[in-house]
């Protein structure tokens, strides 16, 4: 699953509550950081799947 968030310079302490919020529910989850494009910044989160545990 990936999550987006896009924000403006002055709302970084938001995109950083909502990283950890994710963080805390799924640890391992990647964090990507992209080029500003229209003047917001975007952060992208994926969450990977979780293994399968019926064969």
């Amino acid at each position: 699953m990936k999550i987006r968030v896009a924000y403006s310079e002055n709302e970084k302490d938001r995109k950083a509550q909502h990283e950890a919020a994710v963080k805390g529910l799924f640890p391992d989850t990647k964090v990507r950081e992209t080029a500003a494009k229209d003047g917001f910044l975007h952060t992208v989160l994926t969450v990977p799947r979780p293994p399968k545990s019926t064969k």
